[in-house]
């Protein structure tokens, strides 16, 4: 993990034998996943990496010439979903339609060339070479670039083999679902639900957690609360 500007950036859910699946709910919008098949033999691997995104990013964001946003009431509780809604409908533009993804090779993602050609990927529906900072925001691919030049120094090319930055490695946009955009409310002691009795919101679904060792270690801490207010 890195600081980029006091925000974390890092990789997370490394699927070895991985398959890049499509995973929209909406037309007109793309996102992906991964998984790995229990057999672990496919012979592709690929991770998610992370940019923290905080309320007042996405404040600045507005004011951007492009920003769909600027139609959103900046106290819309929603606001959050909108500016995620809004990625994936860049991703789904930028790569053509039925649900091709857009790609990059890492490095030239880093110094901001359009990748003449692109390594092969297990996304089924496709990748199309297109620059990834026409579908990101100035703010994530800035924080993105920094963090993936910082972990290649951090993990450099041994013994024959690719370092961490390499552009060996693809990068396809966008898994925009890591945690939800919309945070359910919690008493910051008690960790239940200020209107609603017993109801303790915690890990990815309820914006507490950004993947499955963070929505573990918030739901160990709900069920340690829990448990400290059944007996008390």
């Amino acid at each position: 993990m890195e600081q980029i500007d006091n925000r974390g950036v890092f990789s997370f859910c490394m699927c070895p034998g991985g398959i890049i699946a499509p995973a929209a709910t909406d037309a007109g919008a793309l996102v992906v996943n991964g998984w790995s098949p229990s057999k672990r033999n496919n012979p592709y691997a690929n991770s998610g990496l992370v940019v923290q995104v905080e309320i007042e990013d996405v404040m600045q964001y507005r004011r951007q010439p492009e920003a769909q946003l600027k139609s959103i009431s900046s106290h819309s509780p929603l606001l959050m979903m909108y500016f995620q809604k809004e990625i994936e409908e860049r991703a789904f533009a930028a790569g053509g339609g039925h649900f091709v993804a857009p790609a990059q090779r890492m490095a030239d993602f880093a110094g901001d060339i359009l990748s003449s050609t692109l390594p092969e990927c297990s996304y089924i529906p496709g990748i199309r070479s297109s620059p990834l900072k026409d579908v990101l925001p100035p703010f994530i691919s800035y924080r993105l670039k920094k963090a993936l030049k910082s972990f290649g120094r951090r993990m450099p090319a041994t013994n024959g083999h690719s370092g961490y930055y390499t552009n060996e490695a693809v990068m396809v946009a966008t898994e925009s679902r890591t945690s939800s955009p919309v945070r359910i409310s919690r008493d910051k002691e008690f960790l239940h639900h200020p209107q609603i009795k017993n109801l303790f919101p915690c890990g990815e679904g309820a914006g507490y957690a950004g993947g499955i060792v963070s929505a573990a270690m918030d739901g160990e801490r709900v069920a340690k609360t829990v448990s400290a207010l059944l007996h008390s």
